[in-house]
């Protein structure tokens, strides 16, 4: 992750490797003290539409991503994360395998969000999650500080209804004993409201199948696949729309 500058702008602990198989890096893969903070911290307003920039050529033929926030500034393994965008399939990017180039290889590719109502003005760290499709099964993961602002007056009316809003938990795997399954796109347990499908249909996990399998050491529980669990109200995206900036519920 290239965009917003993550800790650690030293890059000391910053590569494109995927998090240690035992879980011992997680979360974002930086050491406790390690936390630093860049010279320009980016900040976002409430609904204004923000991108992810990524840089590197080892994109696994794809799979999901999440975006998520935690309002601790130093992560741990009991922090709290708040899933604010999934992305099924396709992320960061559509193709059988990999891209031309190195790890520093600029592809621009970028994944669009916004930062939804419902999240409070303050100080967070959002972190970008990566399930490869093929390839070992890992778990990605890059973190960086943010600033949430109000959005801007011009945006805003008193009109606009206000919703009370919950945010799913982060999906966890491959790094705590719960494995996901190669050459399937995961279907997130717990996507969220807002949803961008860019996948492939054949590489659609069957319904009722397990996320992952294997007793999760750490993170949340998961379920089957989300075909069962009731998150028909997402608003879907394309790899083609605008990021929504409406407010998110989700499970």
């Amino acid at each position: 992750m290239a965009s917003p500058e993550p800790y650690g702008s030293s890059r000391k602990t910053l590569d494109n490797s995927p998090l240690a198989a035992d879980g011992s890096d997680f979360p974002c893969k930086i050491s406790p003290g390690d936390f630093i903070v860049p010279t320009e911290e980016a900040t976002y307003r409430t609904g204004s539409n923000n991108s992810i920039k990524l840089l590197g050529s080892a994109t696994h033929g794809g799979g999901s991503c999440q975006v998520s926030l935690t309002s601790d500034r130093e992560p741990t393994k009991n922090s709290e994360w708040k899933v604010i965008k999934s992305y099924e399939g396709g992320c960061p990017a559509k193709g059988p395998g990999n891209l031309d180039g190195s790890a520093e290889s600029d592809h621009s590719l970028q994944l669009h969000f916004a930062i939804p109502d419902g999240i409070a003005p303050g100080k967070y760290t959002l972190a970008w999650t990566w399930f490869n499709r093929i390839g070992n099964r890992e778990m990605y993961m890059n973190c960086a500080p943010i600033t949430v602002a109000n959005e801007s007056p011009s945006n805003s009316s008193d009109n606009t209804p206000k919703q009370s809003l919950a945010f799913p938990p982060m999906f966890i795997a491959n790094v705590n004993g719960c494995i996901t399954r190669e050459n399937v796109d995961i279907h997130f347990p717990w996507p969220g409201s807002i949803v961008e499908y860019n996948g492939d249909s054949k590489y659609q996990p069957q319904e009722g199948e397990p996320v992952c399998t294997g007793n999760p050491t750490f993170g949340p529980i998961p379920i089957t696949d989300t075909a069962d669990t009731g998150e028909a109200n997402s608003t879907t995206e394309n790899s083609n729309s605008m990021p929504c900036s409406c407010g998110c519920q989700g499970s």
